[in-house]
């Protein structure tokens, strides 16, 4: 008897675990797809500007034959594929959307406490130090090393090499020991790996380094 009712409770427990997982997967859907719309849309503009000004020019240089030109070869631009990627991007986060309405998800759980709760989470604070670390490597560092640091004219990867070696150092000082022999081992890996993402993209694989 007492075998059954355990039985009966651990299964209770399984299905109770299963439905909050659930919820909160449908939950982190909702929110998801609320993003997804977003960057759908702006993906969807910017193809835009890449179909009537696809050399990135200023609006007054770009001449009336060009735009023309433009809508009549409309097949030939390369703002064709973003434009259809940005289109099934937002089919997917509609899609997304109802699903998880469809199962009960609801904003409901936005308010003070559990948004307090949310931003003292150690797992988003990790997210949030990434996200700045790659925003700050990809609009701040790579361009700055691009403008002051390309000296050597039979080397073009330079600039990229200390870029990524300084975003793959502050990565893992960030989440990493500040110890001394962490610091040196730090160093090491980031000044090799960033050598061979250099060498092996741009100059084995011929690829243009931004």
């Amino acid at each position: 008897m007492r075998a059954r009712v355990c039985s009966v409770a651990r299964t209770i427990l399984i299905v109770g675990w299963c439905i909050v997982e659930k919820s909160s997967l449908r939950r982190a859907d909702l929110v998801f797809s609320v993003f997804l719309i977003f960057g759908s849309f702006f993906y969807f503009l910017e193809s835009l500007k890449l179909f009537v000004n696809p050399f990135r020019r200023t609006w007054e240089a770009v001449p009336a034959e060009a735009v023309k030109d433009t809508l009549t070869f409309w097949y030939k631009s390369p703002a064709l594929l973003p434009f259809l990627v940005s289109i099934l991007l937002l089919l997917c986060a509609l899609v997304l959307m109802h699903i998880a309405r469809k199962e009960g998800a609801k904003l409901d759980f936005i308010k003070k406490e559990k948004i307090a709760a949310f931003l003292r989470n150690a797992e988003f604070r990790a997210f949030i130090i990434t996200a700045l670390l790659l925003c700050v490597y990809a609009f701040a560092l790579i361009p700055l090393c691009r403008s002051y640091l390309n000296v050597f004219r039979g080397f073009r990867g330079f600039p990229f090499f200390v870029a990524t070696f300084l975003y793959l150092f502050a990565m893992m000082m960030a989440f990493g020991d500040k110890q001394k022999r962490h610091l040196l081992k730090s160093l090491l890996v980031s000044l090799l790996a960033s050598g061979f993402v250099t060498y092996a993209f741009g100059t084995l694989a011929k690829i243009p380094l931004p």
